[in-house]
């Protein structure tokens, strides 16, 4: 069974990324930001993907989240731990709002610019 979860969860990660590369890079967010936030914090989303969507105990989602059609499909339909968040639980309004927090996140600085990461 969890054999077919990960295939799942590849298919997915291929398709988004394919339907990434379709679109131009700069897809304007189909929400608000600041609500966003407010939604993610109080969804407890940050207990697994940290505060900036960074990772943690689930992977990292942020500042480049999955296209907003496979975001949705993907929290509604989760492959393996995480929850479930059907309609009832969060609108596709604030899943929008939620890409849209996701998405301005900034990007982190590159390694070499860390000096305690130099060799």
């Amino acid at each position: 069974m969890k054999t077919w979860r990960l295939m799942l969860l590849a298919v997915l990660v291929l398709a988004a990324a394919g339907a990434a590369a379709q679109t131009p890079a700069q897809t304007p967010p189909a929400g608000d930001a600041v609500a966003g936030k407010k939604v993610y914090v109080s969804l407890g989303c940050w207990t697994c993907h940290g505060y900036e969507g960074q990772g943690g105990a689930a992977p990292r989602i942020a500042p480049r989240p999955l296209p907003l059609a496979a975001f949705k499909t993907f929290v509604r339909q989760p492959p393996e731990r995480m929850p479930s968040y059907p309609e009832r639980l969060v609108s596709d309004e604030q899943l929008g709002h939620i890409h849209a927090y996701l998405q301005s996140r900034p990007m982190p600085p590159p390694i070499k610019s860390i000096p305690l990461l130099q060799p």
